[in-house]
């Protein structure tokens, strides 16, 4: 018999618990100070979001200025909706990190760990039996598509010049 949707979220809330009984779940880590701009993302979401980021525009000629921009806008997007939904983000980017042992091999965390291995982890989610990873996996990716439309150069790897004019 699978696993319901409920035993799903009650296996991930203990593997958060976990990690945060054993301190993985701070919001900073030690002289770890919040990338410039950001309001609302500590250091460790922060690196987290870029480390997702990285991987899900991977192949685009983002530099670390357009990349920055794009978690600066991730952050302003956030500041802009409700609560609710900023704590379900907050809780996508814990659980990616926290969860990258149960798709990947070693226990390093998500951002901890090399592009491939991210890669897959990604991967996993993106085609996980369980719709509560594929969706999560949806969610991040259309965040970070958002944010990465907005940037010039990776409208122009994609092959879109602007909006005609006239």
């Amino acid at each position: 018999m699978g696993w319901t949707r409920r035993q799903v979220l009650k296996g991930l809330g203990g593997l958060l618990a976990a990690g945060s009984a054993l301190g993985l779940g701070a919001a900073t880590v030690a002289g770890e100070a919040a990338p410039s701009g950001l309001r609302l993302l500590g250091a460790t979401e922060a690196r987290i979001l870029r480390a997702a980021a990285e991987r899900l525009l991977a192949g685009t000629p983002l530099d670390e200025a357009a990349l920055a921009e794009v978690l600066r806008w991730i952050d302003g997007y956030l500041r802009r909706q409700g609560e609710p939904l900023r704590t379900e983000v907050r809780g996508l980017l814990w659980g990616l990190e926290l969860s990258a042992p149960l798709f990947g091999e070693g226990w390093a965390r998500f951002s901890r760990r090399d592009a491939d291995s991210r890669d897959a982890v990604l991967r996993a989610w993106s085609t996980s039996r369980f719709a509560l990873f594929r969706q999560g996996y949806a969610g991040l990716k259309g965040l970070v598509l958002m944010a990465g439309y907005r940037q010039p150069a990776f409208l122009r790897s994609i092959g879109y010049d602007g909006p005609p004019h006239g």
